[in-house]
């Protein structure tokens, strides 16, 4: 088995998804917890969003499109669609990710947690 880079260590959590620390399953318990409770709706696990400006979907070099696979996304009471992603240590490219994700999904709050 792989070892994460950053020394977490893959751990499922109490719904039945493997996380990729123990602190993004700890997250998910807690958001399932709240969807129970009827203070969120739609919680998804590992939503994937495709960034594409004018129709055209943007690409590396060697061809892999390039998005954000977020941990989860749901919906406050409020209506507001939230994504969250769970960042114990951010990647460099995580500023530009964040900057092209809230330009492309202005209605969409992304925080992280």
């Amino acid at each position: 088995m792989r070892r994460n880079k950053y020394g977490a260590k893959k751990t499922a959590c109490g719904f039945g998804h493997t996380h990729d620390s123990g602190a993004e399953a700890k997250r998910c318990n807690d958001l399932h917890l709240l969807e129970r409770a009827g203070e969120i709706t739609h919680l998804e696990v590992q939503p994937q969003y495709w960034f594409a400006i004018d129709g055209r979907q943007i690409k590396h070099d060697n061809g892999r499109r390039v998005g954000l696979k977020a941990d989860w996304r749901y919906r406050e009471p409020s209506g507001q669609l939230v994504v969250e992603d769970k960042k114990g240590f951010a990647a460099r490219d995580w500023p530009l990710r964040k900057a092209i994700f809230r330009a492309l999904y202005p209605d969409t709050e992304l925080r992280e947690v």
